[in-house]
């Protein structure tokens, strides 16, 4: 049985890496055209793994579940993936994504938070202190004038509009987390962690489409991708099988077995994953400042995880 805490870590790297490739498809096809296409996508990749692995018919995908794991995992996917991602992918797009990924540290306050009333999980003092740890270390790293001017360099810009993107996308992921575990946990009958997936996509892919419908923009949206502008589908397809497939359903697997904010929490480690990463993608450079932030953050975890043993 492997850890739960490596499998948030899994979790944390799954993302960081899906991260460049969703920057780059932002780019590419649109913000907007990205979110709904890549849900729509994902979903159908989960639809086949429950068809081919647990034996279900294309009925019994919306049979299985009850009335309640629609109600909060298909608000969990509203709030997650709809509003929270392209909240996310337009500060990536923004900020870029070592910049962009820092204000995931806002994620497990927000689901510290909303745990606390939902839940009922406990908030401690040592809790508190490893998050305020952790948010500090990442934080650290947007001060650095050296790290702006090397995103600069690369055409990416630090903006009020970008920043509040990032923290409300990691509010909105950092809630979401939380009415999933609720959805999967709360009741009697237990719904296996893909078809939570599945669900939460059904819902997400199905809220943004319906928004483009609203605002008259279907069209709009959908000639980037069908017309696959400036080759950005093979960065979408990347993106959506390290993203909504593989990293969300490793992180309700995660939370099943750690309190909401442990998870959110480790999973707060993007930036600490995603610098090296950008070192190799962009090549910019690590600093010592960068560094030391990160190891600030790491101590936060460890604080976090040690208040909840």
């Amino acid at each position: 049985m492997i850890a739960p805490e490596i499998i948030a870590l899994l979790t944390t790297l799954c993302w960081s890496i899906g991260i460049f490739p969703f920057t780059i498809a932002a780019q590419k096809l649109g913000t907007t055209a990205l979110n709904q296409y890549r849900l729509l996508l994902a979903w159908i990749f989960i639809s086949l793994i429950l068809i081919c692995w647990n034996h279900l018919n294309f009925i019994q995908l919306f049979t299985e579940p009850r009335q309640y794991h629609y109600l909060f995992l298909g608000l969990s996917g509203i709030i997650g993936f709809t509003i929270g991602d392209y909240c996310s992918f337009t500060s990536f797009k923004i900020l870029g994504p070592k910049l962009g990924s820092l204000y995931t540290c806002f994620a497990p306050g927000a689901a510290l938070v909303l745990g606390y009333f939902v839940l009922d999980e406990e908030i401690t003092a040592f809790g508190i202190l490893g998050i305020l740890i952790t948010v500090a270390g990442i934080i650290w790293l947007t001060l650095s004038k050296t790290d702006t001017a090397q995103s600069a360099a690369i055409g990416f810009t630090r903006n009020p509009k970008g920043i509040a993107l990032g923290i409300a996308g990691a509010c909105c992921q950092g809630t979401g987390l939380v009415l999933s575990k609720y959805g999967m946990n709360s009741y009697e009958e237990k719904l296996p962690t893909m078809h939570a997936v599945w669900i939460r996509l059904l819902f997400a892919f199905s809220a943004a489409f319906a928004f483009s419908i609203i605002t008259n923009s279907l069209k709009k949206n959908s000639i980037p991708v069908f017309k696959n502008k400036e080759n950005g589908l093979p960065y979408m397809f990347l993106g959506t099988v390290l993203g909504p497939v593989c990293g969300v359903t490793l992180s309700l697997v995660a939370i099943q077995s750690l309190n909401v904010s442990v998870a959110q929490t480790i999973f707060a480690l993007l930036p600490i994953f995603v610098l090296p990463i950008s070192y190799f993608v962009y090549k910019e450079k690590i600093n010592k400042q960068s560094v030391a932030a990160c190891l600030l953050a790491i101590a936060g975890v460890i604080v976090l995880v040690w208040s909840k043993n």
